[in-house]
């Protein structure tokens, strides 16, 4: 869980914010919705029109309340072309503006082309704040949180039996239950639920993107505290990871052709084998050292617990504190599917790995799996395939399953430790008795 959060912290830092929101001319019927953070910012407005002169076009902006807008300059891209670049200052609120390419000829003044309506929201100053949380934590805490995610993640490979990997190679069958559920039924469903309530194309690509995702980060944490395998927790997300290298484009190109939004079709590569050998790696280690110093690895252990709950917790606060703009952007359909596709997945899991007559603790591993998606992956798809404004409402779909998960994940184990004391006082009781 908090791997997955470093994640998405370090895609935030990362410079996407100087990309500029995009109109263009050629797709007047669908109305577009601009995202404003900053008291200043550009809007390119791109057409094909070809004059006879094209350096006496001119753009024109309509705007309906100059209090929330206001238009310092609008410039030409390059001359001979019918490129536009507007900068605007903005103030908090919400409005419309209209768009108009106009051609003149002497004195006469032809409208060329037009587009109506574009709304435009400016977040508050606190909001903007919010976005910019992210890059005020301390480098240092940081690299003591990776330092602590990488030692769990070693610790964790000092708890896998070499047997039993290669005893869950010989019967992959919840590896292909995962997998199935993962890139094939999740994605629907977050395709289906998306278009039943309505939500809009950007959102409904977000969601899923995020429901294509392999499985995350915290999925062999959960495992381990909630009594589950921790081997094929592992192995299934290494598996999954590697799959998300040709399931992912395939999926961002098959919903994004179902939606109408041509042209998304980029898949962050690099982040996918960077998270597959984040993963590897310390674990890799974590093998060795049980083989060849078991002392130091019945000292790693002992603390593995202990670590993966702290963890767990600042993971979840992490995401919270990253996520809570995206909160404000969403509404109560986008609650209410940030709260099912996680719940759908571990359901979906463990359902089919019970079915399968599959033991207890293989069931738990699947539907953890399925249920902890790596939701940092759908962000960077996200801003790979969209304008600034766009990828901001985009973006509230994995940032609220990235919650919606850590948060019911966090309730299962709280049942379960309930229900373990129960049994334990009971047991007490009895033994007392007798």
């Amino acid at each position: 869980m908090f791997g997955k959060s470093f994640l998405i912290l370090l895609l935030l830092v990362t410079p996407g914010e100087t990309r500029k929101s995009f109109l263009s001319f050629l797709n007047l019927q669908n109305t577009e919705t601009l995202l404003f953070a900053k008291t200043e910012e550009t809007v390119v407005v791109r057409s094909h029109y070809k004059g006879k002169r094209p350096d006496s076009s001119y753009l024109f902006v309509k705007l309906e309340d100059p209090k929330v807008l206001r238009v310092v300059n609008v410039t030409k891209t390059l001359l001979g072309t019918t490129d536009f670049t507007i900068s605007l200052m903005t103030f908090p609120g919400e409005t419309n503006l209209t768009i108009q390419l106009w051609d003149a000829k002497g004195r006469q003044k032809t409208l060329i082309e037009e587009i109506k309506n574009v709304k435009v929201r400016v977040l508050r100053q606190a909001e903007d704040s919010l976005f910019q949380a992210p890059m005020h934590v301390s480098c240092y805490t940081l690299m003591l949180v990776l330092l602590m995610i990488l030692l769990n993640k070693c610790a964790l490979g000092c708890k896998i039996e070499l047997q039993v990997l290669q005893t869950a190679w010989k019967r992959p069958l919840p590896v292909i239950i995962g997998a199935a559920i993962q890139f094939f039924l999740m994605p629907f469903c977050g395709f289906l639920l998306s278009q039943i309530l309505g939500l809009p194309k950007a959102q409904t690509f977000g969601f899923v993107m995020t429901c294509t995702c392999p499985g995350g980060g915290g999925g062999y944490v959960f495992a381990l505290l909630l009594e589950g395998d921790v081997t094929l927790a592992i192995l299934m997300t290494c598996t999954s990871t590697s799959l998300a290298l040709v399931m992912m484009p395939l999926n961002s190109y098959l919903y994004s052709r179902l939606l109408g939004l041509p042209g998304v079709f980029h898949v962050p590569v690099l982040k996918i084998v960077s998270t597959l050998l984040f993963i590897l790696a310390p674990i890799s280690i974590g093998i060795v050292i049980k083989h060849r110093t078991p002392g130091k690895a019945v000292c790693l252990e002992r603390v593995v617990r202990p670590l993966s709950l702290t963890l767990t917790f600042v993971g979840i606060c992490l995401a919270f504190r990253m996520g809570l703009v995206f909160l404000r952007m969403a509404n109560l359909d986008v609650l209410l599917l940030g709260l099912l596709v996680p719940a759908l997945g571990f359901l979906f899991g463990y359902s089919f790995a019970r079915v399968s007559m599959q033991p207890l603790p293989v069931c738990k591993t699947v539907a953890i799996e399925c249920g902890m998606l790596n939701s940092f992956l759908a962000l960077a798809i996200i801003q790979l395939s969209f304008s600034q404004s766009k990828a901001y409402e985009a973006s509230v779909a994995p940032f609220t399953v990235a919650m919606c998960s850590g948060c019911e994940m966090l309730l299962l184990l709280l049942v379960h430790k309930g229900k373990k004391r129960g049994i334990l006082s009971t047991e007490t009781k009895r033994t007392l008795l007798v």
